[in-house]
């Protein structure tokens, strides 16, 4: 473990929040002036941050507020004022087999070609029918959850390699209870009505979405850190270790702490690594926790993005993109006039950029989001780790 710190110099607080991204900053705003924020970076954020280069505005990848909760909801409104948000209806589909359909995939199956259809439908009937009699206990892998509720057909065509290029794991690694308020269950009648395009309505957890009128999602962590107050954030000060049993932090700028009360938003596992003699149980459930990184590109381009969507499913193996979306699209606002961008997910986070580069481009012309390669301006590769944590 690490060694323990003495100094005289130690200030005192009574409630120590490390991490200055959304969740940090919310509990100094709900505690107040007892709270103090210290943050590794030179930004709040987190996660939720924006980046801008040359009259470009990038978040880090797609951050559009759905704000579920009523109480959330009018609090950000509030904190951030309405006039600033623009309500957009969200415009997401599918790319696979060589065209276009509507999300959620297993909604809206027409467009598709016709084995594909049938084989997506006579799969979602037999699960039906398998299950008709069977207790409704949820099955606890993903991979069976998919199979129970939309049959093989779907789960071969979209769920099981979406997921798979999404996570970086297989669907049989992940446990299925992540997914209940994010993957849209229809009925049969739904699926049927999808199949031969006849149904108008948008579902999913997020039909509409709101989003900044300009300056990217920043706007909402700045907004709370104002009202949190300068005094109470402070930036630039990673953690080097946690004293839990004396109570204080020291920082890598020397800086020393002592706390009451101790809120950390870090990555868990960074948060058992900094911790002053953690216990042995601690240390060997932290080598079980996993989490994916995420590799995303910036996309500049001269024109505007070729397609409408905000974003875009790319489930097939053979393309090493998983989604892709656009901030020009939601807002034009997000890129200088008569530009375009595009934040660009890939699923192939281990080979470098230049060798995938003739690939991606390649998937952008084919899916007509850009006319010729000279369409981009510039590419810029990003990477988040502890993206998504691995629900196993």
């Amino acid at each position: 473990g690490k060694t323990a710190f003495m100094t005289k110099d130690r200030v005192h607080q009574d409630t120590v929040i490390i991490g200055a991204g959304l969740a940090g900053l919310s509990a100094a705003y709900h505690i107040g002036d007892s709270a103090h924020v210290f943050e590794a970076k030179g930004r709040v954020g987190g996660k939720a941050t924006s980046e801008t280069f040359k009259g470009f505005t990038f978040d880090v990848t797609g951050h559009w507020l759905h704000l579920r909760d009523p109480e959330i909801r009018r609090w950000i409104l509030d904190i951030v004022g309405e006039e600033n948000f623009i309500k957009i209806s969200r415009l997401s589909r599918v790319w696979s087999h060589g065209v276009y359909t509507k999300y959620p995939f297993q909604g809206n199956l027409y467009g598709l070609p016709a084995d594909v259809v049938k084989e997506c439908l006579v799969g979602a009937v037999e699960s039906r029918i398998a299950h008709v009699n069977s207790s409704p206990s949820e099955p606890e892998r993903f991979d069976d959850w998919i199979r129970h509720y939309f049959g093989d057909g779907i789960a071969s065509h979209f769920m099981v390699p979406y997921n798979a290029k999404l996570w970086g794991v297989s669907a049989d690694e992940i446990t299925s209870q992540w997914c209940q308020r994010f993957v849209p269950k229809p009925d049969l009648e739904d699926m049927i009505a999808g199949a031969v395009g006849c149904k108008a309505d948008a579902v999913g957890y997020n039909a509409t979405f709101l989003y900044p009128k300009t300056g990217g999602i920043q706007i909402v962590a700045n907004a709370i850190a104002r009202n949190v107050g300068n005094e109470n954030i402070t930036l630039n000060t990673p953690v080097k270790a946690i004293n839990f049993q004396e109570k204080y932090v020291a920082f890598e700028t020397g800086q020393i702490c002592q706390y009451q009360r101790l809120i950390s938003t870090m990555a868990l596992p960074n948060l058992v690594d900094s911790l002053i003699d953690p216990p042995e149980a601690i240390v060997q459930a932290r080598h079980r926790l996993r989490a994916n990184e995420v590799v995303y590109l910036n996309v500049g381009l001269r024109q505007p993005v070729g397609q409408p969507d905000h974003w875009i499913y790319v489930p097939e193996l053979k393309f090493p993109i998983y989604r892709v979306g656009s901030f020009s699209n939601a807002n034009p606002n997000m890129v200088p006039p008569g530009c375009g961008s595009l934040y660009v997910e890939l699923s192939d986070r281990k080979t470098p950029l230049e060798k995938l580069q003739p690939m991606i481009t390649s998937t952008l012309f084919e899916m007509g989001l850009i006319k010729t390669p000279d369409d981009i301006l510039f590419v810029h590769e990003r990477r988040i780790p502890n993206a998504y944590v691995l629900y196993d």
